[in-house]
């Protein structure tokens, strides 16, 4: 069993172990659609917004449309949905790569920078969470993980960006260090990947990437904002902010598809701080998985389709068939 899969059955555990199921899907049946399907559209509403921002930091690399950034951002989320442990990215590396033809060591890159904004996010969401709740001690570890690695990815694109000649001697002397046979498997990659993360080069798209990542995460909560009316639980605003803050670290983990386990359990522990049922917050948890996850794995896997479809007709269109092949060498001939 992976990491991933045992992480959800853990998580899933703790989220269920107090819970009557049966309780919990009378709770689903009484969901309000169209709270429901506003919440879907707000969440969806983010993707093209994350397109732009990942289009910014892909400018150094090459000048893409948003267009052409859209489905891959999907795509890749739809695998993130469907895979363990976030493997979607990977996917989502080659999806672009393979379709723009360009580095996929470069685009690597352009996701560790798009994956450290929103983790500075997260940490500033955690950081007020704890102002908020001095004694919320269940966050105090995963606070302290969170905020370090993505403070140290953060320090280390910077030291990058303001000591490049640096940076690139460091690389070249560890991969003298490697055995030959690494060292030119590797070539140039560590460079090309280097290179990569100065997409954010100027104040300027520092501020714009910073402003599409408050819009993402403002899209975001409005859209657990929604699932909550659906069913209509109220909760004061630091009480909203620990649901966000927790269910937003829940999708860090690296558990199995769908985040499924973490997800639930996010909901369980958040609302529970605030007399909200256990049934409540596990139903409150499906119906969101299903309006946000659902939507975007749909959307993901039809582009997918679309995307196949075109790659098979243009090899139709460009692969000569038998009897063209031999009429075409019989003229050579003649």
């Amino acid at each position: 069993m992976s990491t991933g899969a045992i992480v959800s059955v853990i998580f899933v555990y703790l989220a269920v172990r107090k819970v009557d199921l049966s309780e919990s899907l009378r709770v689903l049946e009484t969901v309000r659609l169209v709270p429901l399907g506003a919440a879907a559209v707000a969440y969806l509403s983010a993707f093209p917004v994350r397109a732009l921002r990942w289009r910014l930091v892909l400018q150094t690399q090459k000048m893409f449309s948003w267009k052409e950034i859209l489905a891959p951002v999907f795509v890749g989320y739809m695998a993130n949905n469907l895979l363990p442990a976030r493997t979607g990215e990977i996917y989502r590396t080659h999806f672009l790569g393979r379709r723009a033809q360009v580095s996929r060591t470069g685009v690597a890159a352009s996701i560790v920078v798009e994956r450290t904004f929103d983790g500075l996010m997260l940490v500033v969401v955690i950081l007020l969470v704890l102002v908020l709740f001095p004694h919320t001690t269940f966050l105090s570890a995963a606070a302290f993980v969170t905020g370090s690695v993505f403070l140290v990815l953060a320090a280390l694109i910077l030291l990058h960006r303001f000591a490049v000649d640096k940076s690139h001697r460091l690389v070249s002397r560890g991969l003298t260090l490697l055995p030959r046979v690494l060292r030119e498997r590797l070539r140039d990659r560590p460079e090309v990947f280097l290179r990569g993360i100065q997409g954010i080069s100027t104040a300027r798209d520092l501020t714009v990437a910073s402003g599409y990542t408050v819009c993402i995460w403002l899209l975001e909560a409005c859209a657990i904002a929604l699932v909550l009316a659906s069913f209509r639980v109220s909760l004061p605003l630091d009480g909203f902010i620990l649901v966000y803050a927790l269910v937003a670290l829940s999708t860090t983990l690296p558990s199995g598809p769908g985040y499924v386990g973490p997800y639930q359990y996010a909901f369980v522990l958040s609302l529970g701080a605030f007399a909200i049922s256990s049934e409540t917050a596990l139903a409150v948890s499906l119906a969101a998985q299903l309006a946000f996850f659902g939507s975007v794995t749909a959307i993901g896997v039809a582009l997918l389709w679309r995307e196949q479809l075109r790659s098979v007709r243009y090899t139709n269109r460009t692969t000569p068939a038998h009897g063209d092949e031999s009429e075409s060498r019989a003229k050579k001939d003649g």
